[in-house]
Formats: C-alpha cells, sequence, structure tokens
C-alpha cells in the first residue's frame, strides 16, 4: 500500500542527510540551521528538525518532510520524488520490496543480457529472422550498425523465449517480473512477439529493459501497438528511460550537447552517419527526469522536432522545461515530411550536422513563432502569445536561483522583442499568477491536486482547519464523518476539496491517511496535510475535541447552506422569477419542519 511505501522511503532517508547533501547545515541546539534555498534569505531562517523529521521556514512559510523538500527542490511530482530518494537509499517502494538487494539487481541484469542476447541471435538465424533484417535494410541500416546496438528479433508465437528459459534452467518469476514474460491466469507466455528488439542499456552498457517495434504487414501488426516497452521494474522506468545513452555520451561531452529524437530508427541512422552525440526517449515527451539523467553527461541539450503541429507542442514543453532547469535547451528544427532516418538516408549527415550546431534556444523559437513581423499590429495575437509564452516560464523558482536568473533573462528578451518595458511584462505575470484557478469538480481523489496557485490558509475557517488536522491524524474517524458532515458544510473550497479526497479515498476501500493523499495532492497542498497532521497529533484531549469539531461544523454548514439559499433568493428576484424564488423558500420550509419533526 501507499502508506507502506512512502513510510518505508522517508525511513531509508534521514531528512538531515538528504538536505544536508543540497544545503549547509549548522546544528544549534536540537535543529539544524541554514538559509532557506525557497525565497531571497538573508539570515539563516529555514529549520531542520531530526526528531520530528520535518523542515521548516520561519520566514517564508515552507514546511513538509524529506519527500516535500526533494519534490520542491529537485521541481518532481510527487512518485518522481519517491523514486529518487528509493535509489538514494537502495530500495525500491512500486513493487513493495523492503530492499533492492544486489544479488537480486544482479539477478536481474543478467536475466535481461540473456534476453537480449536471444533476441539478437534469432535476428540472424538465416531462415527466422530475414523478415526482420529486410525491414531494417528497407530502413537503411546495416550490420554494424544492429550489431553495435544489439538490435533483435523475437519470432511470432507465443512461447519461443519462454521455452528457452526453461530449457536453461531459468528463473521464470524474474523474467516476468522484468517483462520478458507476461501471465494470463495461470500461463506464462512471450510478451514480445514478432518484433524488432532495441535493447535499452543505462549508461554503464548493460541491458535494463527492451523497446518492440512490430513488423509490418505482419498478424501482429493489425492487432497490437506499434511499440511495446518493457514494464517498469527496479532496472527500468519507462519515463525516465534514454536510447543510446550509453554509446553518445563520451560524444557529447566532445560536441557539447546530447541531442535528443523520438525514434530507435533516427538514433541508429545518425551513428551510423558518424552523429554520436544522439539519444531517444520511450516514447514520452522530454521531461525532468530525462534532464537529470542528462545533466551528468552534458550540459546543453538539442531537441530534434518535426516542422509540424507536434513540434510546435513540444517547443512549447520545452520552453517550460528550459525556463525551470538550470540546463540549456536548443531546438533543432526538420524540414516538413521528414523524419531524422530519412532525411540522413536521402541527404547524408551534413544538413542534419549544420541543423544541430544552429539550434535555437527554446524562446527564441516561440518568439518567432508567436511574434513574428507585424505581430504588434494584430494586438489580439501579441497578447494570446505573451500569456501564452509568460505562462511557460514558470515561477523560476527560489530569488538568486539558476532558474531565477534565467526567467528574469528570459522576461528582458521578451520585452526588447515587443518593445515594452520589463515592468509591465512582470506585472501581466503576476496577474496570470493570481488568477482565479479553483477547484475543479473532478473525481475527490484528483481534485486537491489541480492547481499550484497560493492557498490563504488563514482565510480557511479554523473549524474547518482543526476538523481536517482531526482527520489526517486519526484517520479511523473519516467514516464517522462522512455520515455527518457533507462536503457542503465547507466554506474554504481548498478544504471542501481535501474533504472530498478523504472522503474519496474512504470510498474506494482506501485507509483514508495522509500518505495515501500525498500522489493527488500540489505541493502546497502536501505542506498543509504535513501542518494539519502533526497539529492533530499533538492535541492531548483529541476525542472530545473532534466531538467538538463535529458540532461547530454543523454549525457550520447551516450557516454556509443559508447563505447560499439567500444568494439564490436575491438572484432570482434580481431575474424577476418570483415563481422560482417561492419554491426555494417552499423546500426551506418543508427542509425545516423535517428538522424539528425527526
Amino acid at each position: 500500500m501507499i502508506q507502506d511505501a512512502v513510510q518505508r522511503v522517508k525511513a531509508a532517508n534521514d531528512i538531515v542527510d538528504v538536505i544536508g547533501g543540497y544545503l549547509t547545515l549548522r546544528q544549534t541546539g536540537k535543529v539544524h540551521k541554514t538559509l532557506c534555498p525557497f525565497h531571497d534569505d538573508r539570515r539563516p531562517s529555514f529549520d531542520v528538525d531530526p526528531g520530528r523529521q520535518r523542515y521548516r521556514c520561519w520566514s517564508c512559510g515552507e514546511y513538509g518532510d524529506v519527500i516535500s523538500f526533494v519534490q520542491r527542490i529537485e521541481r518532481l511530482e510527487f512518485p518522481e520524488a519517491m523514486d529518487l530518494l528509493a535509489r538514494r537509499a537502495g530500495i525500491t517502494w512500486r513493487d513493495g520490496d523492503d530492499s533492492m538487494q544486489s544479488a537480486q539487481k544482479a539477478k536481474m541484469l543478467e536475466l535481461s543480457d540473456w534476453a537480449q542476447k536471444q533476441f539478437q541471435d534469432s535476428l540472424w538465424e538465416r531462415q527466422a529472422g530475414k523478415a526482420a533484417r529486410d525491414y531494417l535494410e528497407d530502413r537503411g541500416l546495416e550490420e554494424e550498425t544492429l550489431t553495435k546496438f544489439g538490435v533483435g528479433w523475437s519470432p511470432p508465437g507465443g512461447d519461443w523465449i519462454l521455452r528457452k528459459a526453461q530449457r536453461d534452467g531459468l528463473d521464470l518469476n524474474v523474467l516476468e517480473v522484468l517483462g520478458i514474460l507476461g501471465r494470463n491466469d495461470d500461463r506464462l507466455f512471450d510478451r514480445f512477439r514478432e518484433r524488432v528488439m532495441f535493447p535499452i542499456r543505462n549508461p554503464r552498457g548493460q541491458t535494463v529493459g527492451f523497446g518492440g517495434r512490430v513488423l509490418p504487414g505482419t498478424p501482429t501488426a493489425e492487432r497490437a501497438p506499434k511499440y511495446y516497452n518493457s514494464i517498469d521494474s527496479a532496472l527500468f522506468t519507462k519515463s525516465e528511460q534514454l536510447f543510446g545513452l550509453d554509446l553518445a555520451r563520451e560524444e557529447g561531452k566532445k560536441r557539447g550537447f546530447l541531442a535528443v529524437m523520438e525514434g530507435y530508427t533516427d538514433v541508429l541512422m545518425a551513428h551510423q552517419q558518424g552523429i554520436s552525440a544522439v539519444v531517444a526517449t520511450m516514447g514520452t515527451a522530454l521531461n525532468q527526469r530525462h534532464l537529470n539523467q542528462l545533466r551528468r553527461h552534458t550540459s546543453q541539450v538539442v531537441l530534434v522536432f518535426d516542422a509540424d503541429a507536434g513540434g510546435d507542442s513540444g517547443v512549447e514543453r520545452s520552453l517550460g522545461l528550459f525556463a525551470q532547469h538550470e540546463m540549456e535547451l536548443r531546438v533543432a528544427r526538420l524540414p516538413e515530411g521528414l523524419d531524422p532516418c530519412d532525411w540522413l538516408l536521402n541527404e547524408g549527415p551534413a544538413p542534419l550536422n549544420k541543423a544541430l550546431d544552429e539550434a535555437k534556444d527554446a524562446l527564441t523559437v516561440a518568439m518567432d513563432k508567436w511574434f513574428p513581423p507585424g505581430v504588434v499590429e494584430n494586438v489580439g495575437s501579441s497578447q494570446a502569445g505573451l500569456d501564452r509564452v509568460l505562462g511557460l516560464l514558470g515561477d523560476g523558482g527560489p530569488s538568486g536561483s539558476t532558474a531565477s536568473i534565467k526567467r528574469e533573462l528570459l522576461v528582458g528578451r521578451l520585452a526588447r522583442r515587443l518593445g515594452l518595458r520589463e515592468e509591465t511584462l512582470w506585472q501581466r505575470k503576476q496577474e496570470l499568477a493570481k488568477a482565479p484557478r479553483a477547484l475543479d469538480r473532478r473525481e475527490p481523489r484528483q481534485v486537491a491536486s489541480s492547481s499550484e496557485a497560493s492557498i490563504d490558509e488563514s482565510a480557511m475557517p479554523m473549524v474547518e482547519r482543526e476538523f481536517l488536522a482531526a482527520l489526517i491524524s486519526h484517520p479511523e474517524w473519516v467514516a464517522e464523518a462522512a455520515s455527518l458532515v457533507e462536503p457542503a458544510c465547507f466554506k474554504h473550497p481548498v478544504a471542501k476539496g481535501l474533504y472530498e479526497a478523504i472522503l474519496g479515498l474512504l470510498r474506494s476501500g482506501q485507509s483514508p491517511n495522509a500518505e495515501a493523499l500525498r500522489p493527488t495532492l500540489s505541493h502546497q497542498i502536501q505542506a498543509m496535510v504535513l501542518r494539519l497532521g502533526d497539529m492533530g497529533q499533538s492535541n492531548p484531549e483529541p476525542r472530545m475535541w473532534f466531538n467538538g469539531l463535529i458540532e461547530g461544523m454543523t454549525r457550520l454548514g447551516s450557516r454556509v447552506k443559508s447563505a447560499n439559499v439567500r444568494k439564490e433568493l436575491g438572484r432570482l428576484a434580481h431575474a424577476g422569477d418570483h415563481e422560482a424564488a417561492l419554491e426555494v423558500l417552499r423546500r426551506l420550509q418543508e427542509s425545516a419542519r423535517g428538522a424539528l419533526n425527526p
């Protein structure tokens, strides 16, 4: 369960050790102090408490635990922060294991390597691999390139590699965990069938997973996805893996960048043509986890996009990454209708090399799109483009950070491009940030995660804060609360959304505790939940306190309902709809009589 995984990750990562890896801490009594990394701190106002495993900035109000800190400092989502801390501690959390023993990991790597060799040998079997070899040859790929990358072939059927594993006496459970075998009830089968197999290697060259491309014109192509990847495991995570990184990183150091493409064959052809500083994502958009991988090997990334609508959206996504990450991101555009593999095959390496060397940063590409010559005359288009670009720049991180400085430079460039004062752009950015983005009406467990907009906890009625604190610290009371307090009783939208999320966990059969909530919450609401949970645990007479809160929420609910009725009556009267207003009054009177005569 998620709460067990959270506790396991937190227990394996002492908050002082983790934060001490980012900041210089100085012990003062029972706490460690430093300058807050989340605002322009002039004097140490950031405390790390090893006893409570919490941090708090007494100036800007940042508060949380070791997972919250990693989310905030690395700009990660909750699962990504869990992954980072789990890897740091040498454990895993997704499959419930207590630890990733080195022997287990070695066995997984051994069997991944075994599977890669079986697939590769199959490709070069005279008859069995002919169809796959013909397809790859038609793409212009040579035997030397295919061998260099360990490309293979998984034949049709359903038990080809299963039979080989049984013959060799291998651990079928490990092959299933790796996603090489699948299971249907009690029957094991080959997950990859009739596919060209591209081994995915870690930076050390060890096979950790596979990407399988279905062979065109085969029966499998008619009923199965074009690409099929390994399932996530302790070795492989699709959203952070980069194909070809092991063969690209050294050349990337020489050229000063790594180029990111979209397809396996694009990477193979680039290497075949002598352009080796090239990798590909696993069918996902470039994200922060990819950048965290790449920054170990280079300080600059060039994204290769097609000249189409998909490429435009990719540029905008990259601008958001570029503005909030210390790495430098540039964009190379391809001729419309061509992918890198075909372009290289038809034109040779020179045009792509030129495009990589002349790649523009993401902001320049976005400005060329949104603010071409004559845009000033089109005020509406200019305003829409400005708002779009400003929204992509993010909050820029703590004052004085690399991201904050980068954001200031970007805003300055925008101002010069449009002939506007920087102060005007900053003001507009603040207006966009303050624009109301209320919690929507999606599924309850999703509600509390929808916005990172500023949350004014002081505007939340104290009874709502304490009621939530009681439930978060004592989840065994949620079922009782659900029968007595409706979400409509809440006045503050964030408090209401959080209560709905708690009830959503209860309805889904999960324990409605703080750790189970966390994957669905924004960073700010996570911090609020931790504060409320700590508040609830510190109450000396929790049950008496909770009983009083039930009464308080009931009274508040009556006031909220009355206020809503008055608002509705006013609206109807203003609209002249007197019959509807009388109907509202009639229902109100019936409700009151029902309360007096239960």
